[in-house]
């Protein structure tokens, strides 16, 4: 494995062939490059931890394709432990474990990730790891891709057995309702070696992805009780992440994606019910819109169509005959006058799309791709030309980046007896630990409350 130096990715080194570390000078200028991330390099104290765990998610991914998806899933592929010992070039020897293999790679299949695209992001050759610094207490800790992409989420080892206790169900979901707000995991691995403790990491998606953008980012959970956050840290290069509190005076305009989103939000929030959990998160992200972002060129509506139907699945072969000839070649594309005409001879077959400044318009068969049910059931939406489609929508003045967290916390004795405790404390129950059937609908009505739009 490619050493890593403090330059972003090229090796670094002395005249003698050392590598030098960083100096703080550098590391500040890359602080304020950066913003809420810092960069992994030979001076942070999870830099060797982080080297093993990409080496052994290369040689899972690069030596064992018989891990990879699967077209059929069986119980012993949700209990596989992948477990191999692996040694770095220094010498030092370590346990990696991946969990689950096949199951996760068949989930990031079904939400159109490649294995080539997932190993070059999460476990490339030669460029650092971030770490994201934030005003979370919740003890873990949150890694980066270069691209930050991908988030590498350290846990404790209750919350991964219990996310594998419903990890079927959550792929089910997933399959039932390809658009979920629900973030994707897309691996679960652990490492044991000396010098630390064993170790366990998520790999997800991340929410707020692009980053560059984003104004403002919330964190919901739909109660008011020790929920407010202090808007600008004392340490700058910290991400603040503003609670309930602060949401009071906020709303969430969605514009014609409102009814979509609703139906989104009680769906998976019942998925979370019915498996148990609560105290999990909407996160919202925002900055206002672009003019580019708006005006979409009728070629690109094939691309969402298709990206829209990408994820499990597709659209069926007859209806990408059908979209591909109601559109005009690249010719006429480039030609505003050809461009405005069939435009018009769109707008007279189909029905209009009131997207946000939309001027093309939808097809009724993908209103209804041949199954007069499978849009509702599916409750799919045309997805953005964008990057993190799944978690963006672009509202009437911001593009949304939307997605439910942390949702690992099961009401067991201890949430129970905390119920109690933080009842009197407060005398009151508007807070974070109450039972998963009442947590859901709390959660939706209090998001509902602060959703505009048209239905």
């Amino acid at each position: 494995m490619s050493k890593v130096g403090p330059s972003g990715g090229k090796k670094v080194g002395s005249s003698d062939g050392k590598p030098r570390r960083s100096n703080a000078w550098v590391r500040l200028r890359k602080h304020l490059n950066r913003k809420g991330v810092v960069e992994v390099d030979m001076d942070h104290h999870r830099f060797k931890m982080l080297n093993m765990l990409r080496k052994g998610i290369q040689d899972l991914m690069l030596n064992h394709k018989e891990l990879g998806p699967k077209r059929e899933l069986a119980q012993e592929d949700y209990n596989h432990l992948f477990i191999k010992e692996l040694e770095t070039k220094s010498g030092r020897k370590f346990t990696f474990t991946s969990h689950s293999s096949a199951v996760f790679a068949s989930l990031r299949q079904a939400v159109s990730v490649t294995e080539d695209h997932y190993l070059n992001a999460i476990a490339p050759h030669d460029l650092p790891y971030m770490e994201f610094m934030s005003n979370s207490r919740s003890g873990q800790d949150f890694y980066l891709s270069n691209d930050q992409e991908y988030i590498l989420k350290t846990d404790k080892t209750h919350n991964i057995d219990i996310f594998k206790s419903f990890l079927s169900e959550y792929l089910d979901h997933f399959q039932l309702y390809p658009h979920s707000l629900i973030v994707k995991f897309l691996g679960v691995y652990s490492l044991e070696g000396p010098g630390f403790p064993k170790t366990h990491f998520l790999a997800m998606q991340n929410i707020f992805y692009p980053p560059q953008r984003i104004e403002t980012r919330f964190d919901i959970k739909g109660c008011l009780k020790n929920r407010y956050q202090k808007p600008n840290s004392s340490d700058k290069n910290i991400l603040t992440i503003l609670k309930d509190v602060n949401f009071l005076d906020e709303t969430v305009d969605l514009g014609v994606q409102k009814g979509w989103f609703l139906r989104q939000l009680q769906i998976d929030a019942d998925f979370l019910r019915q498996v148990g959990v609560q105290d999990y998160s909407l996160l919202i992200g925002r900055h206002k819109i672009s003019s580019s972002e708006v005006k979409d060129s009728v070629s690109d509506v094939f691309i969402r169509v298709k990206r829209s139907y990408a994820i499990t699945g597709g659209l069926p072969k007859h209806t990408l005959e059908n979209l591909s000839a109601d559109l005009p070649e690249e010719s006429d594309r480039d030609n505003p006058q050809n461009s405005s005409s069939m435009q018009i001879e769109m707008a007279q077959r189909k029905t209009s799309y009131q997207g946000h400044k939309s001027i093309y318009t939808v097809p009724d068969f993908l209103k209804d791709p041949g199954n007069g049910s499978f849009q509702q059931t599916s409750n799919r939406r045309l997805l953005l030309n964008c990057k993190n489609p799944l978690h963006v929508i672009n509202g009437s003045e911001y593009r949304y980046y939307l997605g439910i967290v942390d949702f690992f916390t099961q009401y067991e004795c201890r949430q129970q007896l905390g119920r109690v405790l933080k009842t009197l404390k407060y005398r009151s129950t508007d807070h974070s630990t109450v039972p998963p059937d009442v947590y859901s609908e709390r959660f939706v009505k209090f998001i509902t409350e602060k959703t505009m739009g048209s239905v």
